[in-house]
């Protein structure tokens, strides 16, 4: 407390600003008037067991009490604060009357000129659509347990009602599309809000740290389900190489996350890259597989494992050659250029098709057919890939060298 006098000038104000006597503020308090005159005068302290009563029959907080002054932060605040109820209450009102009748009179009308409940159901959801967005927040914000979780029951409310919306229009049109439509619903919003409503939501421990992992599995399986969905309704035979390849393209993007989120045994923890090439590596073969069929083994086989040889041996060189980087990429420069100046070659050994390179057969030479003093038509893609190839060669020359340098420096 301040002193006496202060505390005591405190008390017989707001005594006198609520209208109170002494012998009013003495009897709700259950101690004498004289008790109450003396704190006034400033000549003693009320009982500490009094404080809260006397700060309850003052409206004043106890802060203010023991201070001898007013908060008036604090009564700003709370005056902003009730402001701001009674302002929110307001909103949940009118939308309460608009919305109401609204319904009202699309019910009415309704069965006053149909005679039965139809269009009336459409127009029931689009209003719960559109309440989602406005409606639904307020509500939440009315309760402790659930203003925390607005966002998660703004959005989920939304696409419940846009999906009953969607189910009604397809039932009121005699359509079937709803699966279709409601499934590219729900994977557009998994996409967009899975991820702001999964970090308003408590996840297990399992899941609190693999929200990535959640949010693309699930967005994939709805994917998947999809082009189920589709080729059902077109009755078509795509659907095996649609989804081979999709795991594959997403695949890209998911499996690295899945890899470094999901737990692995300890002795596969190192090889993480390598079981990603090994994945897309397989699903690259099943959609070649099923895309060539008769020709794989024969011809389509052969090529796709020339193809893959350049980043499979970069992974390897990479990852698990134990030099510095100089030297790894010495070692990547020199099997690009050797790749490069090879594949046409190998791709022709393996094709039943003659391969031609600037008008010439690709077998007659493995040069094809370079002029670096004539870069005309007929030598230009010779001369650009030869550059390339010695490019690279010259990038690995210089790279072994500085890191031999690095190593004796080391």
């Amino acid at each position: 407390m301040e002193n006496k006098k202060t505390f005591g000038a405190y008390i017989l104000r707001r005594r006198n600003e609520l209208g109170m006597t002494q012998r009013e503020l003495a009897d709700k308090l259950f101690v004498t008037e004289s008790a109450v005159s003396k704190w006034e005068r400033g000549m003693s302290y009320p009982d500490i067991t009094l404080i809260r009563s006397l700060c309850e029959i003052l409206n004043v907080s106890e802060h203010e009490l023991l201070t001898g002054s007013d908060d008036v932060e604090q009564r700003n605040s709370e005056r902003l604060a009730a402001k701001y109820l009674r302002l929110a209450r307001r909103y949940r009102v009118i939308q309460y009357i608009v919305y109401g009748l609204a319904l009202l009179a699309c019910f009415i009308t309704n069965l006053a000129v149909q005679h039965r409940l139809d269009w009336f159901f459409i127009v029931l959801f689009s209003i719960a659509t559109a309440a989602s967005l406005t409606l639904a927040p307020a509500i939440a914000a009315m309760h402790p347990k659930t203003e925390n979780y607005r966002a998660p029951i703004t959005l989920g409310c939304f696409v419940l009602s846009v999906e009953l919306l969607l189910l009604t229009c397809c039932i009121f049109t005699g359509g079937d599309w709803f699966f279709i439509a409601g499934i590219s619903v729900l994977l557009g919003s998994a996409v967009l809000l899975l991820p702001m409503v999964m970090a308003k939501l408590p996840l297990p421990a399992a899941l609190a740290g693999r929200k990535a992992s959640v949010w693309l599995l699930l967005s994939l399986a709805l994917l998947l389900v999809l082009l189920a969905v589709c080729a059902i309704y077109t009755g078509g035979g795509w659907l095996p190489v649609t989804i081979i390849a999709v795991i594959f393209g997403t695949g890209f993007i998911i499996f690295p996350v899945l890899l470094r989120q999901l737990p692995l045994p300890e002795e596969l923890q190192g090889h993480k890259t390598l079981i990603f090439f090994a994945v897309e590596t397989l699903l690259l073969f099943a959609l070649v597989g099923i895309c060539t069929q008769e020709y794989f083994l024969r011809e389509a086989l052969p090529n796709l494992l020339i193809c893959l040889v350049l980043p499979w041996g970069i992974m390897l060189i990479c990852r698990y050659l134990h030099a510095n980087g100089a030297i790894k990429g010495a070692l990547c420069c020199l099997l690009s250029g050797i790749w490069l100046w090879l594949f046409p070659y190998l791709c022709w050994r393996f094709s039943e098709a003659q391969v031609y390179v600037d008008n010439r057969p690709v077998e007659s030479i493995l040069w094809m057919n370079v002029d670096f003093l004539n870069w005309g038509v007929e030598h230009i893609s010779s001369n650009v890939n030869a550059a390339v190839i010695l490019s690279l060669i010259l990038a690995a020359v210089v790279l072994f060298f500085l890191g031999l340098s690095k190593q004796k420096r080391r």
